[in-house]
């Protein structure tokens, strides 16, 4: 699963969340990490390097193998996209600013790199608290195959980790079910496929709401959740945009990571 993970920082307590988070996962699931600031001039390099490594003298990091660097280049997307061409194995974990559901206000670093590299990121949002990744994952379907390619990776993650995972769907309490069919027959059937493919038991739970980030957020909340995976677009998604509004809301609401996942096709289609 992850063997090593890319921490980017910017000297801001906020984006020194996500080192908290990474250190909590590199202890639990036996994986290293690079803390990585990105500087844009040479002269900036040496005392950067320093600052991080102080910084980073300030966490318990027993039990986890960390480094720190520091890189000089003309973006920061770039140079944590270079790094993750270097260790593909990589997982890049990095902390939003977000305030809002949208998009743009995730952080221009964190739209960047979805664009960048095709591997998952792990975004610790505003809202995050303590983890020690001990709870169940919260994997989110919407009916569409972009959603539902999210699926493996979760039970991964809950194999590696010795944790179970959720397939969670949000129902619009407007729209009725036919009577013929049962509400939570989709989760159920996607949970019960997962569990025969990966051998292990996954569970399934029919939510009900107008705002599916509310909705899985708030139970992600009351399960003490290690993390949300979710792909950033589903039925709902707009391939404009690199990460749809609701998958944006994961991140500003929820109280543990979001595992952010990009489409095939989209990734398909900026290699073309």
């Amino acid at each position: 699963m992850v063997q090593h993970m890319i921490v980017p920082v910017d000297g801001s307590d906020a984006s020194w969340r996500a080192v908290e988070s990474a250190i909590a996962l590199g202890r639990r699931g036996d994986a290293s990490l690079n803390i990585v600031e990105v500087v844009f001039a040479d002269r900036d390099a040496a005392d950067a390097e320093a600052r991080v490594a102080d910084r980073l003298g300030q966490y318990d990091t027993s039990g986890v193998e960390a480094t720190t660097m520091a890189r000089v280049a003309t973006s920061a997307a770039a140079a944590i996209s270079e790094e993750v061409e270097r260790h593909p194995e990589a997982l890049v974990v990095m902390a939003s600013h977000g305030r809002g559901r949208s998009a743009a206000l995730l952080g221009s670093v964190t739209e960047d790199l979805l664009q960048k590299i095709y591997g998952p990121i792990l975004v610790v949002g505003p809202r995050c608290v303590e983890n020690d990744f001990s709870g169940p994952i919260i994997a989110t379907v919407d009916g569409s195959e972009a959603s539902e390619g999210v699926l493996p990776l979760a039970a991964a993650w809950g194999i590696e980790l010795s944790l179970e995972p959720w397939v969670v769907e949000v129902a619009d309490p407007d729209i009725a079910t036919p009577p013929d069919v049962s509400e939570s027959a989709y989760p159920a059937r996607l949970a019960r496929k997962l569990s025969n493919e990966s051998g292990h038991v996954v569970h399934f739970e029919m939510l009900h709401g107008k705002h599916v980030h509310d909705e899985v957020a708030d139970f992600a909340n009351s399960m003490n959740a290690s993390l949300i995976v979710a792909s950033t677009h589903g039925r709902t998604g707009m391939s404009r945009l690199v990460i749809g509004s609701t998958a944006a809301g994961f991140v500003h609401n929820a109280s543990c990571p979001v595992l952010l996942v990009r489409p095939p096709h989209l990734s398909s289609a900026d290699k073309s």
